[in-house]
């Protein structure tokens, strides 16, 4: 296969999207769409901004909630995508047409749930609820990028009933993730085979 030298603007060959929840200086929950995170063990990182309300919200109070949309939220989720929590918008922020939104739950149309071991509501919604505690911040990139990842340990997990297996796993038929690929969004397409520790 022949290859050519490519100047890509983002890496985003497919990662799921997620709506983190974070306590606002005010208490209330803000909301913050990323698409960066992994997971291994109960052990969570996910990738984000010094610059948003986010980054800021978990380092005051170290807690947060992954909510996890499907492919059906796809239009909540970019409904807040150009919106920031903080009320003094940067202006490198204005220039990509970031505005502030003080209530992104009404914005994306969403319903709060009350977490169970955070401050921090859930996203009724979502059929995945994650609640965490940040057990670290590690400094990504150079200081130019202004990007960390947060560490968070899993302490809670909330699953909608109707995605769960009689054993309480994650029905794989039925959960359909959003995906952003370099840009855009997109669901899972059709089952290729299993891992052996599936």
């Amino acid at each position: 296969m022949q290859t050519s030298i490519a100047e890509l603007p983002v890496l985003y060959f497919g990662t799921p999207v997620a709506l983190i929840s974070s306590v606002n200086p005010n208490g209330a929950t803000n909301l913050s769409p990323i698409s960066s995170y992994w997971a291994l063990s109960d052990t969570i990182l996910i990738g984000l901004s010094t610059t948003g309300r986010c980054y800021r919200n978990v380092l005051q109070r170290p807690e947060a909630v992954l909510n996890l949309p499907d492919a059906s939220l796809w239009k909540n989720v970019e409904a807040i995508a150009a919106t920031t929590g903080s009320e003094i918008v940067p202006d490198d922020k204005q220039r990509m047409g970031y505005r502030f939104e003080r209530d992104k739950f009404q914005c994306a149309d969403l319903s709060t749930r009350a977490s169970e071991c955070v401050a921090p509501d859930r996203v009724a919604e979502c059929p995945v609820q994650i609640e965490a505690k940040v057990v670290r911040i590690h400094k990504i990139g150079s200081d130019d990028d202004q990007m960390v990842a947060a560490e968070l340990k899993a302490l809670r997990i909330h699953v909608h009933t109707r995605l769960l297996t009689p054993g309480g796993r994650i029905d794989v038929e039925r959960w359909k993730p959003l995906h952003y690929v370099f840009r855009h969004y997109y669901t899972l397409g059709g089952w290729l085979g299993k891992n052996f520790r599936a």
